[in-house]
């Protein structure tokens, strides 16, 4: 059983300089727990939930950017990598959930230890592989390479948002 059979494909990510109260706000409007940081799409941190409840409870309302909280480097997983690897990263390093990285170190999606529990418990079947590209010809070069933009302007406007609201 691989990773990228038991992973969520879509991830929710914060840039490091967005402010701590809106990354907490951001998972509980997604009803998640842990948020990679991303910049200049590279995986380069971590923050938890609970990270930032610390953070609350220390830094108050004051304006914090997320890189002073995050746990950096974050420890990722390859989407090739066995499942028991997986579970077992989580148990020695004491962490919850790992980004998963393709052969690029592109995040792919994420792993938690609530989908490894469910694997388990029988309560989550693998989902289906992402459609891989056939050869590369011009017109399918240049859809693929909208899509790249697309998750760009994803991250962008993520980015810009956090800035808005630290700027207030």
């Amino acid at each position: 059983m691989k990773v990228s059979q038991y992973m969520s494909r879509s991830v929710v990510t914060i840039a490091p300089q967005a402010e701590f109260h809106w990354a907490f706000d951001l998972m509980r409007s997604r009803r998640i727990h842990h948020l990679p940081v991303v910049e200049d799409d590279r995986v380069v941190g971590i923050v938890a939930e609970r990270d930032l409840l610390l953070a609350a409870a220390n830094f108050g309302s004051a304006e914090v950017p997320v890189r002073e909280i995050m746990h950096s480097p974050a420890i990722c997983v390859s989407e090739n990598a066995q499942l028991k690897q997986a579970a077992r990263l989580l148990v020695v390093e004491h962490i919850g959930s790992l980004p998963v990285l393709n052969s690029r170190k592109a995040l792919v999606g994420i792993i938690t230890e609530t989908d490894i529990f469910k694997v388990t418990a029988g309560m989550l079947r693998a989902r289906p592989a992402a459609k891989k590209a056939a050869k590369k010809t011009p017109k399918k070069a240049a859809k693929k390479t909208s899509s790249k933009r697309a998750a760009k302007k994803v991250t962008g406007k993520s980015a810009k948002k956090a800035a808005k609201k630290t700027a207030k």
